[in-house]
């Protein structure tokens, strides 16, 4: 068997638009390891682009499918009232966020933060009651304790589900001017 000795020339391949080639054999390529990475190192701006494009990408963003108009229509609120990726997706799974076929809009709903603070009133005061039906009962002390650190841990979680689901996104409505704008366009007389 022979071998080839004699030299070829080297091959250099340059892929995509940011590669380039610094030298004789030798290439840079900016590909990120992960998705996370990928978010992390690109604008704002290009990730808006391309999540209109790519609905796998909007998917990562924002948690959920869209068609092109709709996912249009997502970036055009977010960019409007400069909102992050996540505020869409908590204005979305509190329902303050309409998404339809054919357009996506905010619909504020002045009912999901009152039944917020409702289900923060009753908890609160049923967690209260188990707390003094524990304390005064003939229970050992470590039983009383575990009790209330459960009733504790049950209320923590609770209110913040609450507050995650019901309070906050209407409070971030507020902030970013949505609820006020809706009041005095449904109120032409102010």
């Amino acid at each position: 068997m022979t071998t080839n000795t004699t030299p070829r020339d080297d091959v250099q391949i340059n892929l995509g638009d940011y590669s380039r080639i610094s030298g004789r054999d030798y290439i840079e390529i900016n590909a990120p390891d992960s998705i996370k990475m990928y978010l992390a190192t690109t604008s704002s701006a290009e990730l808006d682009e391309r999540a209109i494009d790519n609905e796998y990408l909007f998917r990562y963003r924002f948690g959920f499918f869209a068609n092109r108009s709709i996912r249009a229509h997502i970036i055009a609120i977010k960019t409007e009232h400069g909102l992050t990726d996540e505020e869409i997706r908590s204005l979305r799974h509190a329902g303050q966020l309409s998404i339809k076929r054919r357009e996506a809009k905010i619909a504020p709903d002045q009912l999901m933060p009152a039944v917020g603070w409702i289900y923060a009133i009753l908890l609160s005061v049923v967690s209260a009651v188990c707390c003094i039906a524990i304390s005064s009962s003939s229970a050992p002390g470590w039983k009383q304790g575990l009790g209330l650190i459960m009733v504790c841990a049950f209320w923590l979680t609770s209110i913040w589900f609450v507050s995650k689901v019901h309070i906050t996104p209407w409070r971030l409505l507020k902030q970013v001017g949505v609820v006020g704008r809706m009041a005095t366009a449904s109120n032409p007389a102010n």
